[in-house]
């Protein structure tokens, strides 16, 4: 077995950062310092996403959007528009990546965070049989979405694959999109494109996708909440930025 000082450090850093997610709670000011400028850190706004019912889905867009597998939380939020935004994470080892993304609810400050629990869960739930607070990444993307939104996702990619047999959604629609927001916003992304705000074709409702931090695999949200509990934001982390500047 290969030694910890054998270990590369980019191995060493993916491996910690795999210990570090999905914890039931983090200091305040993990949250906070994940979207204030610094040297190695940029809050971009991403685009705006659309939430007719209030209901948010957590989802890797491309595998599980749509599907039994997403992830629907208890947690509602007004009905509405909001801002998706990256913390944009410029890494020694693994180029420009997404530490972290939120939907900003409000500009007010958040007090504390919450682990966001499933629909029918609350926080004291987890830990029991069977009680999950994440959601699958096999895709290297994830999105915020509105349960109406992923109900017309689903028809989307239904209709899409019936008329397309023996392509593939992303090399064959939406691989496209993201090389056009790269063009566009080179900047905050790598080449090839780690964004889209996309507007399904049927309603012009907005979903933005989002590389999610190192690639695949399970990752918890919070809620940020003020001091009168009231959502602000829900943020998802995908990396603890320490471990890669």
């Amino acid at each position: 077995m290969m030694s910890e000082q054998q270990k590369h450090p980019m191995q060493l850093a993916f491996e910690q950062n795999l210990r570090f997610l999905n914890q039931e709670s983090y200091p305040l000011e993990f949250f906070q310092d994940l979207f204030q400028p610094s040297e190695y850190l940029q809050t971009a706004t991403l685009g705006v996403a659309d939430f007719p019912t209030g209901r948010v889905v957590l989802a890797d867009p491309l595998c599980y959007l749509g599907s039994k597998y997403e992830t629907t939380l208890e947690q509602q939020i007004a009905r509405g528009s909001y801002p998706v935004q990256a913390a944009v994470l410029r890494t020694r080892y693994a180029g420009l990546r997404y530490a972290a993304a939120r939907l900003l609810l409000a500009e007010r400050p958040a007090a504390r965070y919450e682990i966001a629990m499933p629909l029918g869960y609350q926080p004291d739930d987890l830990g029991k049989p069977g009680v999950f607070s994440f959601f699958g990444v096999d895709a290297g993307l994830a999105c915020f979405a509105d349960a109406a939104i992923s109900a017309e996702y689903a028809k989307f990619e239904t209709k899409w694959r019936r008329q397309n047999p023996n392509k593939n959604i992303y090399d064959d629609y939406f691989a496209a999109l993201f090389a056009k927001s790269y063009m566009e916003r080179p900047e905050i992304q790598r080449e090839g494109g780690d964004f889209i705000c996309w507007p399904l074709p049927e309603s012009g409702a907005r979903l933005v996708m989002f590389s999610s931090g190192l690639g695949d695999g399970v990752y918890s949200a919070y809620w940020g909440l003020d001091a009168e509990e009231q959502p602000v934001e829900l943020v998802i982390p995908f990396m603890n930025p320490e471990k890669f500047i």
